[in-house]
């Protein structure tokens, strides 16, 4: 079957997808405008694609296809001309304002970037060469926003990771992601980045991708749109199935979500797989791990990237981030449902930001949780590809994160912000006192109740005053009392105090009508018995909440099991079911108290009561009651505990036993935390030991690659988009053999022409051609043209010329040498095959190049280097020379004295490496912008008498003055300089 986010066939699909698709004989049908958008992003061995792409793509698919591609600037593209012989379709280069038709191909012109609006083609102009162009990423991000479900995204050869953020957003909007498998790909860089993202949906050769389209798109469910939203009443069952199926197999129940967004997720998964209807897909399902991940993670899209809707990040640092203040030294952030981290390293670096502007010194603390451990790991490891700089500016690229060959890395001071952790909203305990909530685009997959069940938690979440940041098409429902709106657009709320949220039932989750091959059957009457139960249950609830007082159950971990009316004025936590331990809610001297009533009744005491407690915080003037009673249920022991404010003087009091002995409970409590104190301590110390060793072994391996990549960066940014045009421009012109009549007249006039000998041989050693230049220093003439070179007398000038031909065409390997003539003109030869176009070796060329005056300049500057350098090294001074980037390229001997390095070890330094520690005469570093070499790059003039101190090995601080003259050629461009040190005195 075409492969679906995993590149492993599971049979799903027929096998006809290797016989080319045969063109239609009716006539084509007629479509006012495309059924489908598909863009085409390829890129350095991507020609290959496009033509098997479009040699087995039928000609009346009422698509329109929109080819994306890196092409050089400097030279026209043939594109149109070479896909012409693969297909029918008629090829467009675009222009601006071109509508799009069907069947119909559009090509990206050079020095241009391609945007898709309101189903029109627009042009703009790509940013300059220096910075970096992701063209496929720009189209389709338009793309996707403007055609939605209709959108098809292809990725084809070519290197980097261009497209990887396009069919991101493609893939938000509902299109589909269809991949070149990288074994079919010349340079799989782009697919590789493109399939790691785990959104594509096919990943095949570009000759099968045409049928799958082809089945995709006349699927019924996906050419009848919700066909499968408008039978989910007769599929409910179906449906609840399939939810216990991913429930079982991955933890997670996704009967909370919105029945038309799992029915939306369900159609494409059905579609792919080619299923005719909603319970076959069960069937497979039930027998395929793989759809079970596949499906899990198409119900988890976390689409998400750096400062998405960047306006309303604008709004939260104009309306939030200034009014959140340190409170204990501390800010705390929930980011919830942060899927793969862009948008939490966003909220990090806007918070850092305003942290530095204000001058705040307190530690930021954000809790970045989602339900996805796989997304959590990407966002842990901080590696994302380099297509972001689309999405962050330069100044914060460069502060917050470290250029790798395959990326870009999230910087230490960036990624010790954030604390990711595995967390389902759901059912996990939130965490609290929060100066900002952040929860986006997670609401608009939940059903309402779940909303308001999340919402309601959010709000006990924060501390008074707090921030909520949703998404923009979320709303607040019920909860909207309880929240100060300060941007309605961008969906901004603060904490408003006094709000009381309502009581939030549990949310009851989607059940089968008929489930016998999931889950055993109901017994007969078990939904009304239910009804009643649950109706009971309720009553006692409102009997419980109206004459208990504030109490809590507990279970024999002390995890609080149900927590029964406010319990706001003894300690923070809502009324509800909870899964938290009481101990670490509590004040510190209540909780003395309540830990040794539970040790008493887990003892065996029944009933226990403490009363007259003081000092508790909010009842300074007042006194406090603890009661404590055993409960058992199903032979499991739990523990009610109750608080209850003691009646103040002069009203009756009523004594249910005894003030406790605070003296005896206080001992015990603190001989169990001693205990477990020193078993803590033991445990800590061997964790840090363990940890510090792994973070010497990591610290020593990243120091390293940030050297080798820093050196590499530079290089491999320009490499890579010279061999990407240049690669592109070849593929076409190898097609161009019709100018071969006049490279060869060309050709001709050169050999007539140039200074340069060459005699060319067949593979039979017989003289195919020769030059002008040749007869001047053999014996050759032009009627010995077609002889084999064996029947010519020895050519007294190149003696080893026989043997030197003879042994190019055994090994293939080219012979230099150097040889000089009657006149004693010096001559440079070289003997090399003679390879054709297709690299065969269809014989031997021997070149001749007079070289006199070269070995004559030679030697006259051997001899002035040699006369410099002695000259230089016997200076009494240091010498130096630099180039125009501040490598230095010569030193002299005095120079390694001064500076106790070799000539070696000085020369794989810059003037500015920080290993030379230099300072002012104050003991100041010295930025690299005022040092002696910059301000003579800035200025072209010398500079004299600039002193600093510098580390010398084995001398320590050293005072240098340093002299400099900048070397500039006559056109004004600078070239470097030359430096005179003289070493003062010691610090």
């Amino acid at each position: 079957m075409p492969e679906n986010t995993g590149g492993e066939d599971d049979g799903r699909v027929a096998e006809e997808t290797k016989k080319p698709l045969v063109q239609p004989a009716k006539e084509m049908p007629v479509f006012e405008k495309p059924l489908y958008y598909v863009g085409i992003g390829a890129s350095a061995g991507g020609l290959e694609a496009l033509q098997d792409l479009f040699k087995y793509m039928p000609r009346d698919t009422g698509m329109a296809f929109v080819v994306i591609q890196h092409l050089s600037p400097d030279y026209r593209s043939m594109m149109d001309e070479l896909l012409a012989r693969h297909t029918a379709m008629t090829i467009h280069i675009a222009e601006d304002g071109m509508p799009v038709t069907p069947n119909t191909i559009y090509l990206i012109p050079p020095r241009k970037n391609l945007m898709l609006f309101h189903g029109k083609l627009y042009l703009e102009e790509q940013r300059s060469q220096k910075a970096l162009n992701l063209p496929i990423d720009v189209f389709l991000r338009s793309l996707a926003a403007d055609q939605g479900k209709q959108a098809i995204a292809v990725i084809l050869s070519g290197t980097g990771s261009d497209g990887t953020l396009g069919i991101r957003a493609v893939k938000e909007a509902g299109g589909i992601i269809v991949v070149q498998d990288e074994q079919s790909a010349k340079f799989d860089g782009m697919p590789r980045s493109s399939i790691s993202t785990g959104l594509v949906d096919f990943i095949l050769p570009p000759a099968q991708m045409g049928e799958a389209l082809l089945n995709y798109v006349k699927h019924p469910f996906i050419s009848n749109s919700k066909t499968l939203e408008k039978a989910l009443p007769e599929n409910m069952d179906t449906l609840a199935k399939i939810n216990l199926i991913l429930r079982d197999y991955i933890g997670i129940d996704f009967s909370y979500y919105k029945e038309n967004t799992i029915a939306r997720r369900l159609e494409r998964r059905v579609s792919i797989n080619r299923c005719h209807n909603l319970e076959e897909y069960l069937s497979f399902l039930m027998e395929s791990d793989k759809e079970k991940n596949t499906l899990y993670r198409e119900m988890l899209i976390g689409v998400t990237r750096f400062f998405r809707d960047g306006e309303a990040f604008d709004s939260l640092k104009e309306n939030v981030l200034p009014h959140l203040n340190c409170q204990k030294g501390h800010l705390r952030i929930w980011s919830a449902g942060c899927s793969t981290g862009e948008e939490v390293y966003s909220l990090a670096m806007i918070c850092l930001e305003e942290m530095e502007k204000r001058r705040l010194t307190c530690e930021l603390k954000i809790f970045a949780t989602d339900i996805d451990r796989n997304s959590l790991n990407t966002a842990s490891q901080g590696l994302y590809s380099e297509s972001i700089v689309a999405d962050i500016d330069q100044e914060m690229l460069a502060k917050y994160f470290i250029r790798l060959e395959n990326g870009y890395q999230v910087k230490e001071n960036l990624r010790k912000t954030v604390v990711f952790a595995t967390h389902n909203l759901l059912k996990d305990p939130p965490f609290s006192r929060l100066d900002l909530m952040v929860c986006r685009n997670l609401f608009i997959y939940l059903k309402p109740e779940m909303q308001q069940k999340i919402l309601n938690m959010f709000y006990y979440s924060l501390k008074p005053g707090g921030f909520l940041f949703m998404g923009n098409s979320e709303t607040l429902g019920d909860m909207s009392e309880g929240f100060k709106t300060i941007d309605g657009k961008w969906k901004i709320y603060q904490y408003r105090e006094g709000f009381r949220p309502p009581l939030m039932r549990d949310v009851q989750p989607l059940q089968p009508i008929q489930a016998a091959s999931v889950r055993q059957q109901l017994p007969s009457g078990s939904t009304r018995a239910d009804a009643e139960t649950l109706r009971q249950s309720r009553l006692l609830e409102n009997a419980l909440e109206a004459y208990l007082p504030p109490s809590v159950i507990v279970d024999q971990q002390d995890r609080m099991v149900q927590v029964i009316n406010d319990m706001n004025p003894f300690f923070q936590v809502r009324a509800g079911q909870f899964s938290d331990s009481i101990l670490k809610h509590l004040p510190n001297d209540l909780s003395l108290y309540v830990s040794g009533l539970l040790r008493r009744l887990k003892q065996g005491q029944e009933h226990l009561v403490y009363e007259n407690i003081e000092h508790i915080p909010g009842f300074e003037d007042r006194q406090v009651a603890v009661e404590g009673r055993r409960l058992e249920l199903d032979q499991v022991h739990y523990y009610l505990i109750s608080f209850r404010e003691m009646p103040v003087a002069g009203d009756p009091v009523v004594r249910s036993g005894s003030h406790p002995d605070v003296g005896q409970e206080m001992s015990q409590r603190v001989k169990e935390l001693e205990n477990e104190l020193q078993i803590s301590r033991e445990n800590l110390q061997a964790t840090v030991e363990e940890l510090e060793t792994s973070n010497e072994e990591l610290q020593s391996s990243n120091e390293e690659l940030i050297a080798s990549n820093e050196e590499l960066q530079s290089t491999n940014e320009e490499l890579q988009s010279v061999n990407e045009e240049l690669y592109t421009v070849n593929s076409e012109f190898q097609s161009k053999i019709d100018e071969l009549t006049q490279a060869n007249n060309d050709l001709t006039n050169l050999l007539h022409n140039t200074e340069v000998g060459a005699i060319y041989l067949d593979r039979n050693l017989c003289i195919r051609r020769i030059t002008p230049v040749v007869k001047k220093i053999t014996n050759l003439r032009e009627s010995d043209v077609g002889r084999p070179i064996s029947h010519i007398a020895a050519i007294e000038t190149h003696s080893a010329l026989m043997d030197d031909v003879n042994q190019v065409l055994e090994n293939l390997q080219p012979i230099d040498r150097e040889i000089v003539d009657e006149n004693g003109g010096a001559w440079f030869v070289r003997t090399r095959p003679y390879r054709t176009s297709y690299h065969a070796v269809e014989g031997v060329l021997v070149t001749f190049v007079e070289i006199s005056r070269l070995k004559h300049l030679e030697a006259e500057v051997h001899s002035c280097n040699y006369l410099l350098e002695t000259v230089l090294d016997h200076s009494p001074v240091a010498k130096t020379m630099v180039d125009a980037s501040g490598d230095l390229i010569y030193v002299n001997q005095k120079a390694e004295t001064v500076f106790g390095l070799t000539r070696e070890q000085l020369m794989n330094r810059t003037y500015d490496d920080s290993q030379w520690k230099i300072t002012d005469l104050n003991g100041k570093p010295i930025p690299p912008e005022k040092l002696p070499f910059a301000q003579m790059k800035q200025t072209l003039q010398p500079v004299s008498g600039y002193q600093h101190y510098v580390d010398i090995p084995g001398k320590g601080k050293q005072l240098l003055t340093i002299y400099g003259v900048p070397v500039i050629r006559h056109n004004g461009v600078f070239e470097g300089g030359v430096f005179t040190i003289e070493n003062e005195k010691a610090e």
